[in-house]
């Protein structure tokens, strides 16, 4: 077990030493990593890693919430997204006994299929574009209340002509206490290299970031809530509208946007609720902050950064929708199917 500890630890510092300094949106390579198909994770503002639940999709952004109990499960994700672009999930956990639990996670990204055309723009042909992870996961239980986990992920990039792979890995460490239904939580994500570039140059970094949850459910009430923070590793994310900074010609008066501490704070925030009527029907929703920020029309937010979804139970299956906002311009559906492969056996 230590061998195992100090390997992730090992991981963590060699790869970070090139990711520490990670960059945004628009600056680094293999986005589609961020994207979560999961209808849990989609109502719940886009992340669950404090969730602690029997659900094998959480796994994908946080593998140290891989847990005995998912022994078995499969399950399938399905996203229609913006303009006809879908992605989706497929993963399935297993017990190693002694040695932990495993899982494996299929991510994909379809684009959809383009013109191919010629200098003088008549088409030639057409072609696809698609991007692919595969992610490894493991967990084990340090004691009754402390998980560690990681993943180790292959990534494909096929664009047309330009192609491009690497891998990645994610770190995860988990604290429950189910006596009190707490749950704290500390995760890593996509720390790695671009292997095979798109053209030549330099590497382009992959979406680095820094996560941390925590959640609650109340002990006589059917609610539990959740705070994630998210882009840590960087504390300002906020933007600045060039065309209102600067100073002005005639009165020399600087015209450059002040962004307040509280709102560089609240852009790292996501809070979300889930109401447990049962345990077979329950409500999910999420407030995402800077997705609100980043996404919503200047001077028509809407609903941008809400979701919401639900999920019941049907015989062996579990099935899960969720809605997310981005802007007044639309959102995103997500369809989530699991099941226990065990529960189809005959007894």
């Amino acid at each position: 077990m230590r061998k195992v500890i100090r390997l992730i630890v090992f991981l963590l510092c060699a790869f970070s030493v090139s990711t520490s300094f990670a960059q945004l949106g628009g600056k680094s390579t293999f986005q589609f990593l961020n994207l979560n198909a999961s209808a849990r994770p989609a109502a719940l503002g886009g992340n669950a890693i404090a969730t602690h639940e029997d659900d094998v999709t959480l796994v994908w952004q946080n593998p140290s919430q891989l847990q005995i109990s998912m022994n078995k499960q499969l399950a399938f994700s399905y996203v229609g997204y913006i303009a006809d672009i879908k992605f989706g999930d497929v993963a399935y956990a297993q017990s190693a006994g002694k040695f932990g639990m495993y899982a494996a996670t299929l991510h994909f990204v379809n684009y959809g299929s383009f013109d191919r055309t010629d200098e003088t723009s008549a088409i030639i042909g057409t072609y696809t574009a698609g991007e692919y992870a595969l992610a490894l996961s493991w967990s084990k239980a340090l004691d009754s209340n402390l998980f560690i986990g990681a993943s180790f992920k292959g990534i494909l990039s096929d664009l047309g002509d330009y192609k491009s792979n690497g891998v990645a890995a994610d770190v995860g460490i988990t604290w429950y206490k189910p006596e009190k239904l707490i749950c704290a939580t500390f995760v890593v994500k996509n720390v790695g290299t671009q292997l095979k570039k798109y053209e030549n140059g330099d590497r382009e970094p992959l979406p680095f970031e820094i996560q941390a949850g925590f959640s609650k459910q109340l002990l006589n009430a059917p609610f539990r809530f959740s705070f994630i923070g998210q882009q840590l590793q960087k504390f300002d994310l906020s933007f600045i509208d060039p065309l209102k900074s600067g100073v002005d010609p005639l009165t020399g008066e600087d015209k450059s946007e002040k962004i307040s501490f509280a709102k560089k704070v609240s852009l790292h925030l996501i809070m979300n609720v889930e109401i447990l009527f049962s345990k077979n029907f329950n409500v999910r929703l999420g407030y995402n902050f800077l997705r609100r920020n980043e996404l919503g029309f200047p001077d028509k937010k809407g609903l941008s950064g809400l979701s919401g979804g639900f999920g019941f139970k049907v015989n062996k299956f579990n099935l899960s929708y969720a809605r997310a906002v981005y802007n007044t311009a639309g959102g995103s559906n997500h369809f989530t199917i699991t099941t226990s492969l065990s529960s189809f056996k005959k007894k």
